[in-house]
């Protein structure tokens, strides 16, 4: 069984609720072994630490919370409109992003954040990435701080690192049997541009998202509304792992 996690705004590091619900299930032998996660953008992070170590993944992800807004201001918004207003002032300003300040930037953010540890690709979380090169989505593998990097960069925010950029931007989630999804993604009237240009991007996204959502067997909806405490959202996906055993052993 597959089970993909989207990513695309920074909500998702509250997966590591799922990942305690699944711990769970597994040692209540509810879930059978045969099983992989694969995530994509900001889901990458709590599975990354949960894999590296459970027992402190959520204290580090619940201080890392109160800074990514600083680190990733668009992605930490649930607000098309309010994205579109930060890219007109940046449209406005004519400001660029600096592939090599914005690597560095990134880089050292999760240096502070993230175990430097290698990742094999024999473990049951996969991390998806977008290989702009291929064009194609791809499962990342070696340093851990690399795989984040290439895994989380998020357009707005920050430039490809080493020609990957962030797989939920490109495809919304990776394919799955089961599928975790936050659908915050809501239209708003354009009136710039800018605002045509970005909800033709997500409205994109959204479709192909909608397309593999169609196709898993089972498909959760986190309601996230515009929640900012880490707790609540770190529980929903928690309820969301809960449910999921629900499904599949009605």
């Amino acid at each position: 069984m597959k089970i993909s996690l989207g990513g695309d705004i920074v909500h998702y590091i509250g997966a590591i609720g799922f990942f305690k619900s699944i711990d769970e299930i597994e040692e209540n032998k509810r879930l059978s072994g045969d099983f992989e996660i694969y995530c994509s953008g900001f889901s990458c992070i709590p599975a990354l630490l949960w894999y590296y170590n459970k027992n402190s993944a959520y204290n580090t992800l619940s201080k890392m919370w109160n800074e990514l807004p600083k680190i990733f201001p668009n992605a930490s918004k649930n607000s098309l409109k309010e994205i579109s207003k930060n890219v007109f002032t940046l449209v406005k300003m004519q400001k660029k992003l600096d592939e090599e300040e914005s690597r560095k930037n990134l880089t050292q953010f999760f240096e502070k954040w993230v175990p430097n540890f290698e990742i094999t690709g024999s473990e049951k979380i996969k991390f998806c990435s977008f290989n702009l090169e291929s064009s194609q989505e791809e499962i990342l593998v070696g340093n851990s701080i690399d795989i984040i990097a290439k895994a989380i960069n998020y357009p707005i925010d920050f430039s490809p690192v080493k020609g990957y950029t962030s797989l939920s931007w490109i495809f919304g989630i990776p394919l799955g049997d089961v599928i975790i999804y936050i659908d915050w993604i809501k239209s708003f009237k354009p009136q710039r541009a800018s605002d045509y240009l970005l909800l033709s991007t997500f409205s994109r996204t959204l479709n192909i998202a909608k397309d593999r959502i169609s196709k898993s067997k089972y498909f959760i909806n986190i309601e996230i509304d515009n929640n900012s405490n880490f707790a609540i959202i770190a529980n929903k996906f928690y309820q969301a792992g809960k449910k999921l055993t629900d499904s599949i052993y009605k």
